[in-house]
């Protein structure tokens, strides 16, 4: 039966319950953005940072750059703050990411957004005695790293030799299914990463290209403590959450035997910034799994 051959109560009946659905869903939708506006942690401490990030691992204390490059600019920078480890499943921020923040009940989310509001709130700029020419270069410093250093490294651990990568994480579940795990962690990031440029190359180009970010970063480093002179900046936090991923992971990738073989004074900025501000490394790995 066609909707013209329906009676005029029938109609109206349709289309009021159609009203009904759509008004639920926006309903639904509403309560929905109020709740992710809400603060996670209503029970907040005044000006504590709660950074929401993966949770900790027993070979390592966070398995993220992003991550990692937060919680050491928050502790170069003596900002207080909790670590709130969130699983895979777990909630994001309002971008579908980790890490984000939250201060005095307000999300920020995007690791370089971070940066910038908890600066300006805590007036704990890492940058604000270099020169206009060095905050250049620790933000292309930066870019670089994140933007295609990091997802260069992605591309062994979670492509090219996944099956050490999970051998070494460990996967959940029983172990017959861990196959089509590995498989469809494999799937997931060779899309994203050909959207991205990088698996487009071959194997050996892909490699030869994260390997040239690599020395740069050696020669830009020489014989400084840090990126930009004596004192730490945000660009050594970025760096830091990437290089942490390669030096401090038992995986023979390509980037960590440039770095052992031709580039070791990337080895001490690590194991510098290790020592200064993770005196405690040991004992977050240990709160892992």
């Amino acid at each position: 039966m066609g909707w013209a051959e329906l009676d005029s109560s029938t109609q109206i009946l349709y289309v009021a319950a159609g009203f009904g659905v759509v008004g639920a869903g926006l309903l639904a939708l509403r309560q929905l953005r109020k709740r992710r506006k809400k603060a996670r942690k209503e029970d907040y401490e005044k000006d504590m940072v709660y950074l929401y990030a993966t949770q900790r691992h027993r070979i390592h204390p966070c398995l993220s750059a992003p991550n990692l490059k937060i919680e050491t600019w928050l502790r170069m920078a003596g900002v207080k703050y909790e670590y709130v480890g969130v699983g895979y499943t777990g909630k994001k921020s309002k971008y579908g990411q980790l890490p984000f923040v939250e201060l005095n009940g307000t999300e920020i989310a995007d690791s370089n957004l971070i940066v910038q509001r908890l600066a300006r709130h805590f007036d704990a700029d890492l940058d604000a005695d270099l020169s206009p020419e060095q905050q250049a270069m620790g933000l292309a410093v930066t870019r670089m790293v994140e933007e295609h250093t990091n997802w260069n490294r992605i591309y062994y651990v979670l492509v090219d030799r996944v099956d050490l990568s999970c051998q070494l994480f460990g996967l959940p579940g029983p172990r017959i299914f861990h196959w089509y795990i590995r498989r469809q962690i494999k799937k997931q990031y060779e899309t994203n990463l050909r959207h991205r440029g990088i698996s487009r190359h071959s194997k050996t180009e892909i490699y030869q290209l994260g390997n040239t970010d690599i020395r740069a970063l050696s020669a830009l480093l020489g014989d400084k403590p840090f990126f930009m002179g004596s004192k730490p900046s945000t660009a050594d936090a970025a760096v830091f959450g990437v290089l942490a991923q390669v030096v401090y992971l038992d995986l023979p990738s390509p980037h960590k035997q440039v770095i052992v073989n031709s580039c070791r004074n990337l080895l001490d900025f690590c194991d510098r910034i290790k020592d200064q501000f993770y005196p405690d490394w040991a004992q977050l790995c240990a709160q892992g799994e």
